[in-house]
């Protein structure tokens, strides 16, 4: 009798992840049980990349097509040592595919991920998908610092600019597919006051500042990523393409799309899309 109750209690507490997101999916025979951890509400994926995703899902394009994903690339060489809570480098590291794996899931694709290793059973693949943090620049467009009689504002606006890339390969021979390269500029801005001034006889010197800084390392994954997904898998199949294109061609050069097989890079700036 407690057997039972304990088995009983066991498949009520299992629950099979049906949705459209799981790696199972609509068109999988078989379904695999994936539990879904909360994100924090603030952060959301861009709602025009998602309905993009969702939009080559539904054309069918990728049903039955797998993808052998590997450990996102850091070519910067950029180290972070100044920023608060700062030790290493600027951008994520290999697990950025993870971005990969979620953007191709959404798409109607199935996975093979290589982060943690090479699977100990073969998997029939088709194509192999690969990223790489390019480059990193910074730079500052405007700053002031102005005092009358020692007191005054000070301003500061500066930005940086992260390029990455994703790789559409064939998983046999290594051939290239199909490229996107990504530009995400992230903003930062600093306005304050400062005093230098003898009132009396007393010396007051000091500073106060606000600052608005987007967070670099988040926007390097939160939507750039799944936008290059995107770009590379509807110039690999021209009916998503056709579909699906509209939702985010302002963010891409639309000459690439004019041709039916087009082979160049789509440079796209992620940026108002909210």
């Amino acid at each position: 009798m407690a057997a039972a109750l304990m088995v009983g209690g066991c498949a009520q507490g299992f629950s099979w992840n049906t949705s459209e997101t799981d790696l199972g999916g609509p068109d999988r025979k078989i379904r695999v049980p994936v539990t879904k951890a909360s994100m924090p509400s603030s952060v959301q994926p861009y709602p025009r990349i998602e309905a993009t995703l969702a939009c080559i899902r539904q054309t069918g394009v990728l049903r039955g097509k797998t993808f052998v994903v590997g450990p996102f690339a850091d070519s910067t060489g950029k180290i972070n040592a100044v920023a608060q809570g700062a030790t290493g480098n600027f951008v994520p590291q290999g697990g950025s595919a993870s971005y990969v794996t979620d953007a191709l899931t959404k798409a109607g694709g199935q996975v093979v991920s290589t982060y943690f290793g090479a699977p100990t059973k073969a998997v029939p693949a088709q194509y192999a998908v690969n990223g790489i943090f390019n480059s990193l620049d910074f730079g500052t467009s405007a700053q002031a610092d102005v005092r009358v009689g020692g007191i005054g504002p000070t301003m500061e606006l500066g930005w940086a600019q992260l390029s990455l890339s994703i790789q559409l390969d064939e998983v046999a021979t290594r051939v290239n597919r199909q490229m996107s390269m990504i530009q995400r500029p992230v903003r930062y801005t600093q306005l304050g006051a400062t005093v230098g001034k003898t009132f009396g006889n007393t010396l007051v010197t000091g500073s106060g500042n606000l600052q608005n800084q987007e967070r670099l390392q988040l926007e390097a994954l939160n939507g750039p990523i799944a936008l290059g997904i995107a770009d590379v898998v509807m110039k690999e199949y021209p009916r998503a393409r056709a579909a699906c294109l509209e939702r985010i061609a302002d963010l891409l050069i639309k000459d690439d799309y004019l041709s039916d097989n087009p082979q160049s890079l789509a440079t796209a700036a992620v940026t108002g899309l909210y």
